[in-house]
């Protein structure tokens, strides 16, 4: 390990785990590339779109629902800019919760977000409503008119 990297220890319940390996297995299947916890943190911790929809009691929920902590290790080795990421996340949403959580409940909540997100997809694609979701997410079309207020 180097001075650039973090190495995290986590003991995380059965239902984290296959939480997890669902999350690995979309994300290769997306990517089209065999996908690691690691790589997974990279792409995702500094994605502020992985705060976006969490109402506070839906977290909840799903933080009861699986739970966090067990006896399965998961050693990951990221970069420290990752790890400042997700220290970060951690934070907010410990405050928009009201209360502090660990890494290990960022990490699902991140895993939760990301599977949701994959699955509203799969629907959308399947009624036909992606690309219109797309067109009308997507930003102006260059030689549009339009004037940024930010």
């Amino acid at each position: 390990m180097t001075g650039d990297e973090r190495c995290l220890e986590l003991e995380v319940s059965e239902h984290l785990f296959s939480l997890a390996t669902e999350s690995l297995r979309l994300r290769s299947n997306e990517t089209r590339r065999l996908q690691t916890l690691e790589s997974f943190l990279e792409d995702r911790a500094g994605m502020p779109s992985v705060l976006e929809g969490c109402e506070p009691q839906t977290i909840r929920d799903h933080l009861t629902a699986v739970p966090t902590r067990g006896d399965i290790r998961i050693d990951l080795t990221i970069a420290k800019s990752s790890a400042d990421d997700l220290n970060e996340v951690k934070r907010i949403l410990s405050e928009g919760l009201g209360s502090e959580i660990s890494l290990g409940d960022t990490l699902s909540i991140m895993l939760f977000q990301y599977v949701a997100d994959q699955k509203l997809m799969q629907v959308l694609q399947r009624s036909g409503m992606a690309e219109e979701l797309r067109a009308s997410t997507a930003g102006p079309e260059p030689g549009d008119n339009v004037v940024s207020l930010r």
